[in-house]
């Protein structure tokens, strides 16, 4: 029979013990991304949705930021563009200790060293939301510089989680290369259009996730203002424990 791609959104059955072990990892595998395709997207868009109502900008549009230092340096504004630039730095400083401790748990087998950066993701947004007016976690420069550095973590960790397939907030690039896989579809056949189907489908998961996480944070930020973080504070706690359990049970499927 045909292996169509969306076989692989149906829950296991007592069918799946009669399938060869290679195809139950694959699609156990796929159920794992598509799991992070949906949360992770939808944490960022409470965040960047939050974001906007407190400072009024959309912390995590980094193409918009380069221009803008850009301005500021040629029209002599040195201090916004150094605080623009920290924002830079710490997006990619959230990037790079994402991906520190990832490999470093690799390398030493720390099987649970990559929950660390989404422990501090968590604890950034739980300061937010219990931060009040006027105190340093919603300083103007402080409060961006925060909110980058847990986006880029989350962006980090869906892109190492699906070998780099998506990203958390960068919809640009999902919306382009849904469009790319798309035309691709429609110029393949077999192995290689499944596969290609499947890598659609998460870009749209992605977006849907996005959208869902930003209409969720419009309809509750105007009673719950900065206290919304608690939200996607709980959604990685969520992670978290999903990522232990997954672990304990593969350790108990093995043994």
């Amino acid at each position: 029979m045909k292996n169509r791609w969306y076989r692989y959104l149906k829950p296991p059955v007592l069918g799946d013990m009669l399938i060869r072990s290679n195809e139950k990892i694959r699609r156990r595998s796929f159920r794992v991304k598509m799991f992070y395709a949906f949360i992770y997207p939808f944490s960022s868009g409470i965040v960047i949705y939050g974001g906007l109502m407190t400072f009024s900008v959309v912390v995590t549009n980094v193409t918009g930021l380069l221009p803008q230092i850009a301005q500021d340096l040629y029209s002599g504004r040195l201090n916004t563009a150094g605080s623009i630039f920290l924002w830079l730095f710490a997006f990619f400083l959230g990037g790079f200790f994402a991906g520190w401790c990832v490999e470093r748990e690799k390398l030493l087998k720390w099987r649970y060293l990559h929950l660390l950066p989404l422990a501090v993701v968590a604890s950034i947004f739980i300061l937010v939301g219990t931060a009040a007016s006027g105190s340093t976690a919603l300083h103007p420069v402080a409060f961006p510089g925060m909110i980058l550095f847990s986006i880029g973590i989350q962006n980090a960790m869906v892109s190492l989680t699906t070998s780099s397939l998506i990203k958390a907030s960068q919809m640009t690039g999902v919306v382009n290369e849904l469009g790319v896989d798309i035309a691709e579809i429609f110029h393949s056949d077999g192995e290689k259009r499944r596969l290609i189907q499947r890598e659609a489908l998460l870009r749209v998961i992605v977006m849907g996730s996005f959208l869902g996480g930003a209409m969720f944070s419009v309809g509750l930020f105007p009673s719950l203002q900065t206290r919304i973080f608690f939200v996607p504070a709980g959604i990685i706690t969520g992670v978290m424990l999903y990522d232990i359990w997954r672990f304990k049970k593969s350790d108990a499927y093995v043994s």
